[in-house]
């Protein structure tokens, strides 16, 4: 490809060549529930980490612990499942709900919650009774109810605890919600049985993406903590020399900085009860003199830096533990998918390019990684966007109805953008599959195309497909690119206007909406003041970004959803051959092998082999003949399983094979194929590939059936000779000796041989074929081949011409059928042979 037409191809603005206009109707008709269908399916990768695994703990005797292999499978079934397993039962959490019922009522028996002094102490009361109750539920309902409640208690005690931490002084009662939500927690953690009078415990683990979240919401915390401290102590006190609020007074142990009528807040929700003249006391206090500012930024100054080493563990701990967690759910799909794509038959894999299912199984997999990943930030940012929401609710509706304006002009451009996204998503993924197929196609194939020359004309299909990949990534990611402005420029527009807002509001100093309840929290917004005003900047900005965070994650949720898509594809396909629940085991082959009115085909319209019957006998060599495409191979896929027959049947000693489990057939049944696939190991690695416990006895028998023995004794390290890239350092005929070795080193009762002397000497080939019919006593092998000298050895011939069995029988009965199609082909095979004998004469 010319300078020229590269740069022609690569587009700076528009569009350039891709590949063929994509349907992308039913990627387009897709909405948001279709996407998060597919989203939802990636659960049973996502489960195991957040339903965990049971660790038994037995007292007084050594914990035994699930294998991490085992413990997904065993991923506690709780109440939540439909059928739990009869160990299951036995296992109960009764323990917990008067546990928790009696926590509940400590709260006022030990006046840590008092009854009736207070709205703040009732409504955590009724929180805690409510939790209790909570726990008393969920030891009657199931599944769905299950989740429902157990989801509700979650949620209570997140906000009984976040309540407590800033609506109540002192710690006693934080201290005791936070043991009432560890109560509570039992149900999840902790369950017992008596067996035989032992009590039995087991505590559960592997629960990572929930311990990842309680980092994620206790870092959360922490950093909320320090902004609202920062923002009031520096705006107000620090620069405006104002006195601080009884709450943070209290949070740095200074209440001489809280002035002198800090006994607002000290009287607790009483003050916020007697309405807002009480709680703006403390605006007219005299200021804070230049030594207590002074002493207050070293405070300020400690304060910080004890925050940020309280948030250290967190900060470094949990981005490595969330790639932790994504990397193993990432290797179980790509295990699935891998395990799925060895299930599937060789119809399938023979309409599919390599490239393809590589692309999927490497870069379409990994979006479930990326799946898990934006759910946990989209949490995060909903999580941030809402309690902005409420902030900015308290201060002024208006502010709040801006913010959630926000959401509705993005809502209605994503309804524009997202089919278009997943469009050309879908083509971006099936164009570098292409280019994918393209690469591998390319290097499988090296000695074809120096053979003859065609290198240059493999570099432009390259750059052609690369191009088209190129582009089609390009479209995807200019169309990310309008989306983010347009996103950007809708959240500018209500954040500009709020900046607007607010300024008028700080300067003249109008009363906030929910004063009370704000000073309640022990903030100095009781008025727009300085600290407001930057507040809201803070958080309207939050709004706006965390909107454009979401938009610019849904977007990228499209592509996904288009590589998920693939993947599930691929998974849903069921493998045309399977084993049945009922199947038997491979019974010892003593009598005979029978095809019985076999019939097969590819496509419908184009049988393959038809109404084929014949029967073999241990002990025997079959060897199986006829024209090129008349359908030898496929009758030996049958007996393997590789596709099963469309009509007819295939039996060991009168049981059909789709009645014999399908590993135990495939593990007595040794193939050596007409393509010699070797790898980059040792020789004696590459006969023991499929026995890799083979012993070394075993090899040199196999080793000496094949006559391989007779070039390693030639090669500098003997069998554990390294061989490069497909045996790349042997001879074909070499290569087509260590492929009869390692069929043979399994030692399955049934052989097939296809073309096995094709690359051999007639001396060679005659030494292979006499050990082979010594070693293959009360064994059957069959031979695919067209050399007359290896059919002759053989017990009996199949001649077989497009699909049908035509003849059969040993060599000498064939031949004496005047006009048998046998005949014909050895006579012809034998006048070709003279005649390219006698041309050298000639010459």
């Amino acid at each position: 490809m010319s300078n020229s037409k590269r740069a022609n191809a690569l587009p700076f603005l528009g569009r350039g060549p891709a590949l063929d206009e994509h349907n992308s109707e039913p990627e387009q008709a897709q909405g948001f529930l279709a996407v998060a269908m597919i989203f939802a399916r990636t659960w049973p990768f996502i489960r195991p980490y957040i339903v965990g695994y049971w660790r038994e703990v037995r007292l007084g005797e050594d914990s035994p612990e699930l294998p991490q292999s085992e413990a997904r499978d065993f991923a506690a079934s709780d109440g939540s499942a439909a059928t739990p397993t009869a160990t299951e039962k036995d296992w109960s959490f009764k323990h917990i709900p008067p546990l928790a019922t009696l926590t509940a009522a400590l709260g006022p028996l030990l006046g840590v919650l008092p009854l009736n002094t207070s709205w703040v102490y009732d409504f955590l009361l009724v929180v805690t009774a409510c939790m209790a109750g909570l726990s008393w539920s969920l030891l009657y309902v199931r599944q769905s109810l299950y989740v429902g409640f157990s989801t509700a208690l979650v949620v209570l005690g997140a906000c009984a605890f976040l309540f407590a931490v800033f609506a109540v002084d002192g710690v006693t009662a934080n201290i005791f919600i936070a043991v009432m939500c560890l109560v509570s927690a039992g149900i999840w953690l902790l369950q017992y049985r008596i067996d035989a009078g032992k009590l039995r415990l087991r505590i559960r683990l592997g629960s990572h993406l929930i311990y990842y979240f309680v980092g994620v919401w206790v870092s959360t915390l922490l950093l909320l903590l320090i902004s609202l401290f920062s923002v009031d102590v520096v705006s107000q006190s620090i620069l405006q020399a104002k006195p601080l609020t009884p709450f943070i007074a209290d949070l740095v142990s200074q209440p001489e900085l809280a002035g002198a009528a800090s006994n607002t807040l000290e009287q607790g929700s009483t003050a916020a009860a007697e309405g807002s003249a009480n709680a703006n006391a403390n605006v007219d206090l005299a200021p804070l003199s230049d030594a207590e500012r002074h002493d207050l930024k070293w405070l300020y100054a400690v304060f910080l830096f004890v925050g940020w080493i309280a948030q250290l563990p967190l900060s470094l701990a949990l981005p490595y533990y969330y790639i932790y967690i994504m990397q193993r759910v990432n290797q179980d799909l790509r295990v699935a998918l891998l395990e799925r794509w060895h299930r599937l038959s060789l119809r399938y894999h023979s309409n599919h390019r390599v490239g393809d299912s590589v692309y999927r199984l490497y870069q379409d997999s990994a979006q479930v990684t990326a799946v898990v990943g934006e759910i946990t930030q989209a949490l995060q940012i909903l999580i941030t966007y809402f309690t902005g929401i409420v902030f900015l609710f308290a201060l002024d509706p208006i502010l709040g109805l801006m913010a959630l304006a926000i959401v509705l002009g993005a809502l209605a451009w994503g309804r524009w953008f997202s089919p278009r996204m997943r469009s050309n998503s879908l083509a971006s993924r099936q164009a570098n599959s292409d280019f994918t197929s393209r690469v591998q196609e390319t290097f499988a194939s090296t000695r074809l195309i120096k053979a003859f020359g065609a290198e240059a004309r493999e570099q432009a299909r390259f750059e052609q497909d690369s191009l088209r990949a190129f582009n089609a990534a390009y479209r995807v990611r200019t169309l990310m690119a309008i989306i983010g402005i347009i996103t950007f420029t809708i959240a500018a527009g209500a954040l500009l206007y709020g900046q607007y807002l607010t300024a008028i509001w700080a300067f003249g100093e109008r009363e906030t909406y929910a004063s009370v309840l704000v000073g309640l929290v022990g903030l100095s917004f009781l008025r727009w003041n300085l600290s407001a005003y930057q507040s809201a900047q803070e958080y309207l900005g939050a709004a706006s970004v965390s909107i454009r965070d979401l938009v610019e994650r849904w977007t990228r949720a499209q592509d996904m959803a288009m590589g998920l898509h693939r993947v599930f594809d691929m998974l849903d396909i069921e493998p045309d051959v399977q084993t049945r629940t009922d199947a038997k085991p491979m019974p010892p082959l003593q009598q005979e092998i029978r095809f019985d009115r076999v019939s097969f085909a590819y496509e419908p319209e184009r049988p393959v082999l038809r109404d084929v019957n014949f029967t073999v006998t241990p002990g025997t060599v079959t060897a199986i003949v006829g024209p090129t495409g008349s359908g030898k191979s496929s009758l030996m896929s049958l007996l393997s399983r590789l596709f099963d027959p469309d009509t007819g049947s295939v039996s060991i000693d009168g049981v059909d094979l789709r009645d014999i489990d399908l590993d135990a057939l495939r593990a007595n049944v040794s193939v050596a194929l007409q393509e010699n696939v070797l790898f980059g190991i040792s020789l004696r690695d590459n006969i023991r590939y499929v026995v890799p416990d083979a012993s070394d006895e075993q090899v040199l028998k196999a080793v000496e059936v094949a006559c391989v023995e007779e070039y390693v004794a030639g090669l500098p390290d003997g069998l554990d000779t390294i061989l490069s890239d497909r045996g790349g350092k042997l001879s074909t005929g070499q290569r087509q000796r260590l492929s009869i070795a390692r069929a043979l080193v399994k030692g399955a009762p049934i052989l097939v041989l296809d073309e096995p002397t094709a690359a051999l000497d007639a001396a060679t080939e005659h030494r292979v074929l006499q050990r082979l019919a010594d070693w293959a006593e009360q064994r059957v092998v069959f031979l695919i081949t067209h050399r007359i000298s290896t059919i002759a050895q053989a017990d009996n011939i199949l001649y077989i011409d497009e699909g049908q069995l035509i003849e059969q029988g040993s060599h000498d009965e064939l031949m004496q059928l005047q006009g048998g199609r046998y005949r014909r082909f050895v006579e012809t095979e034998a006048q070709l042979a003279k005649r390219i004998s006698s041309e050298p004469a000639r010459g």
